[in-house]
């Protein structure tokens, strides 16, 4: 299901259920019997939605950020596997066709294995590692080191795989983050409690009440909502994209 509909769904929903908590409080409860705990409610509901606003504002802007970082860690990755590509241009025909068929095949997997296996949380396993590892003993095969020229094209090889695989390892410690229980149970419990003191204003007219109590819980709805889109970068109805590798798989074929 799109994103834009379930979001919908949901803010609808909690509107409702908001609104006929209100009017089924306005049955059994009239406003003039609260009016005299607007006062105390105002104190602690002015107590309770600074503090709730500043933790939601917070975790908001947490996750937004993974999700930005998250996208420039493909990006880096498939911008280290295309300079491996390269680096591999100068090695003899045998390693250097192994090198490409190797980037190729990593290219390969990350799209149609491991980002299924990512949006998934599941275990990458280790067969990206074990073709980052081969693409490095195939450059220590291929260069022997005499002279500061074997060395500099040695240096720069080992700085491309350094860089994806900390790139590579970047992105999987992302893939199983997200927030911790506790962080999720101070979330809700705070929208319930801030719902709740929101209910103990004797606030007359009922509908002035009701379009009050709505508002509230369907902004709550819409930020928590958002805050669990994103709390995944590769999962999701708005994860990262693969497009990252996509375009390494264009560049190497066009270097080929």
């Amino acid at each position: 299901m799109s994103p834009l509909i379930m979001g919908l769904i949901i803010v609808v929903a909690a509107a409702v259920i908001a609104g006929g908590t209100a009017l089924l409080q306005q049955r059994f409860s009239p406003p003039q019997s609260r009016e005299g705990y607007n006062e105390v409610a105002g104190s602690v509901f002015e107590i309770v939605s600074v503090l709730y606003a500043i933790v939601l504002a917070f975790v908001l802007i947490a996750v937004w950020e993974d999700m930005q970082d998250a996208r420039s860690i493909t990006y880096s990755e498939s911008s280290a596997l295309v300079d491996i590509f390269w680096e591999a241009q100068d090695l003899p025909d045998e390693q250097r066709e192994e090198v490409e068929a190797l980037a190729f095949e990593y290219a390969d997997r990350v799209i149609e294995v491991e980002w299924p296996e990512m949006a998934a949380h599941e275990s990458t396993g280790l067969a990206g590692w074990q073709i980052i590892d081969t693409m490095q003993s195939q450059f220590d095969q291929a260069i022997d080191i005499t002279d500061e020229t074997s060395l500099g094209r040695a240096q720069d090889a080992g700085a491309a795989i350094q860089e994806l695989t900390q790139a590579r390892t970047d992105r999987l410690n992302m893939t199983y983050g997200g927030l911790s229980s506790v962080m999720w149970l101070v979330l809700i419990a705070g929208a319930l409690l801030m719902f709740g003191v929101l209910l103990l204003f004797g606030i007359p007219g009922r509908l002035a009440h009701v379009i009050v109590v709505v508002i509230a819980a369907s902004m709550v709805a819409l930020l928590l909502f958002s805050v669990y889109e994103l709390e995944y970068p590769f999962a999701r109805g708005i994860a990262v994209e693969p497009d990252a590798y996509r375009l390494a798989l264009e560049r190497m074929t066009h270097i080929r």
